[in-house]
């Protein structure tokens, strides 16, 4: 049985103030303590949360209940436990006070538990994303690629906002992008999914990276507390079953789509593996682009997309985006789709950045480009000195 330790004087942490210790035990254990006081009176818990291990010293404090700073999570600062049935719980610590100074006793008078569990549709593709990346692994060591006995996927992602129910109407960059995918199937034997992002459910990103690069978990804790945020079924498509991502979006003031940018910023916790974790999720997968609009910028628009997926880890082949655009004086956008529709030459672009994609993919799957780099030390971040 440890005996109370000092963790510092009342004057320290006032009232309405938090701050955390680190105790030792005589059996070398260490522990974090987040200590509270509220109202003169100090109470101590475990400073990690249960979920992901946010530092609750952080949190918020209202009705002695403190929530996570990170993800939410909400524990009594009293007793460590959920404030509501069933819900998880961390230790909490007896607290005595001698001649002002604060000593916590080490021995938790309520142990914690994590009893919540993230619903089948979030377990299922993490669990597929880590079949994957083994399976990957397995097929560099044997040096014989499962994938490559079956076809290559293409992937089509369209990011155009059109409101199909209220005012429906034709789209010039997902008519290009059916196009590359019909090309693909037909010309170059792939098969083909495409996603429209507005039929999707997806929750607006809230930013956890900016709390902590730790706090930015993958899957996205927005998929694993909202059952019904879709998200995770880009992440399905793109991570485990894709070789090839075709994004098609049109030209909004000047930028990519606002759909675009609501996917984008929710694949933050796939780049964000790799830098924190040493994790990385995109193996031997190419990206390409079509940009459409009846005004320019395409460059602009192409670049961005570029350097953001390359941070992802994807592959860009010769010719990675393809554009089509009316010019500057084209006010009469009524017309861009059959304008388009007519363009001999754009559609043969979009087959050639679709051939090249699908050489280039054809070329890291052989000789698994990615799996190459992961065995050499001086790839993995945390090895660099």
């Amino acid at each position: 049985m440890d005996m109370p330790c000092y963790v510092c004087s009342t004057r320290e942490v006032r009232p309405g103030e938090s701050k955390s210790f680190v105790l030792t035990t005589t059996a070398g254990n260490v522990l974090e303590v987040a200590l509270y006081n509220l109202d003169g009176k100090f109470y101590a818990i475990s400073q990690r949360c249960q979920h992901k291990g946010g530092p609750l010293n952080k949190g918020i404090v209202q009705d002695n209940i403190v929530t996570c700073p990170w993800h939410g999570w909400k524990y009594s600062v009293v007793d460590g436990k959920s404030p509501h049935e069933g819900g998880d719980s961390v230790n909490s610590y007896e607290t005595a006070i001698v001649d002002d100074k604060v000593y916590v006793d080490p021995n938790p008078v309520h142990k914690g538990k994590r009893v919540s569990k993230p619903h089948k549709k979030y377990t299922d593709v993490e669990d597929a994303v880590t079949n994957y990346l083994r399976q990957a692994s397995a097929d560099s060591a044997s040096r014989i690629p499962s994938i490559e006995l079956r076809k290559v996927r293409v992937l089509g992602i369209s990011t155009t906002n059109a409101n199909d129910k209220v005012a429906p109407r034709p789209s010039t960059s997902e008519t290009a992008l059916q196009y590359a995918l019909d090309h693909a199937r037909t010309q170059l034997a792939a098969e083909t999914v495409m996603v429209r992002l507005r039929q999707l459910n997806i929750k607006d990103c809230e930013g956890y990276y900016s709390k902590n690069p730790k706090a930015c978990i993958f899957p996205c804790s927005i998929s694993e507390m909202d059952k019904d945020d879709q998200m995770i079924e880009i992440y399905d498509r793109m991570i485990v079953w894709a070789d090839i991502v075709v994004v098609a979006s049109p030209i909004r003031w000047g930028s990519a789509s606002s759909l675009y940018y609501k996917m984008v910023q929710r694949l933050n916790s796939v780049q964000n593996q790799m830098p924190t974790y040493d994790n990385m999720l995109i193996r031997d997968k190419v990206a390409a682009f079509i940009i459409t609009g009846g005004q320019d910028n395409i460059q602009h628009v192409a670049g961005e997309m570029m350097s953001f997926w390359t941070q992802l880890g994807f592959v860009l082949a010769k010719f990675p985006f393809v554009g089509w655009s009316r010019g500057w004086y084209a006010e009469d956008t009524e017309n861009n789709y059959d304008t388009m529709k007519d363009e001999a030459r754009f559609r043969k672009d979009v087959a050639r950045t679709v051939r090249a994609a699908v050489t280039m993919s054809d070329l890291l799957r052989r000789n698994r480009y990615d799996e190459g780099l992961l065995e050499k030390p001086e790839f993995r971040s945390s090895e660099v000195t």
